[in-house]
């Protein structure tokens, strides 16, 4: 590892599953785990529903934020995502989530780091729980190890690896075009 970057437990640099304190009559988003994405894509969409409707009985997050599915198989098919947009700025949704905070990681690079190899092959090997509800716990996840680069770095791995995405999509897109036209 590089000089300047830092070794440190998840749980040193992320406030993981923060709550959110709001007024109940205000909008916020509900994500269900179906409505989540999985692979790389970092999509995912919400219902609109009270605040008070979804407070009680499910995971809080907020804007910024960074949502890991901790349920085999979501999990190890990378179902996460950064969220973003949501009303209000809050939201709540499946109880089978991690949510991660931080104030001095990039979201992407943080992101990256929830889908990659690593990370994954770290949490799968602590499953509890029964054959087809398997998950991972907090306390395991808090105490993995997360590279930290300077911000500087930061950005240009997220840069890097988001022009690698468009290279790729540009492949598919032309592999695509190409098979339409022999049909």
């Amino acid at each position: 590892m590089p000089d300047n970057w830092a070794l440190t437990r998840i749980k040193d640099v992320f406030e993981v599953n923060p709550k959110n304190k709001a007024s109940n009559n205000i909008q916020a988003g509900f994500v269900p785990m179906a409505s989540i994405h999985d692979g790389y894509s970092n999509k995912f969409h919400y219902d609109v529903k009270q605040w008070g409707e979804i407070k009680s009985g499910f995971t809080h997050f907020a804007d910024g934020d960074i949502a890991v599915a901790k349920i085999s198989p979501c999990l190890e098919n990378r179902k996460s995502m950064i969220l973003r947009e949501l009303p209000n700025g809050i939201g709540a949704g499946t109880t089978e989530l991690l949510i991660f905070r931080s104030t001095i990681l990039i979201p992407e690079f943080s992101l990256l780091f929830f889908k990659s190899n690593n990370f994954i092959k770290c949490c799968t090997g602590t499953f509890n729980g029964v054959v087809g509800q398997q998950r991972v716990g907090k306390s395991i996840v808090e105490d993995i190890h997360i590279p930290i680069p300077p911000l500087n770095i930061q950005r240009t791995i997220v840069q890097g690896v988001q022009e690698w995405f468009n290279c790729l999509d540009n492949i598919l897109v032309s592999i695509s075009n190409e098979r339409d036209s022999l049909i």
